[in-house]
């Protein structure tokens, strides 16, 4: 957990639906519910980018590093 006491929120997603690359970003200050809704006004992610995995935790970012091969990440605060 950080100090302000919301765990990490990790998610995997690619440009469009034939991209192969996966890229990885990761929120520090935003709950699940903002990340994932398709009702606001400015979503954090484009809608059109399709997300392949979602999750809460430090242990997430290292875990899908590992099963997209993904070598950088992007971090939100």
């Amino acid at each position: 957990m950080e100090d302000n006491g919301k765990a990490p929120v990790v998610v995997v997603y690619r440009i469009s639906e034939r991209a192969k690359t996966h890229k990885m970003i990761v929120f520090r200050n935003h709950h699940v519910d903002d990340i994932i809704s398709t009702s606001k006004r400015k979503p954090l992610l484009p809608i059109e980018y399709p997300f392949d995995e979602v999750g809460v935790g430090e242990g997430c970012i290292e875990m899908y590093k590992k099963k997209y091969k993904i070598k950088n990440h992007e971090n939100v605060l």
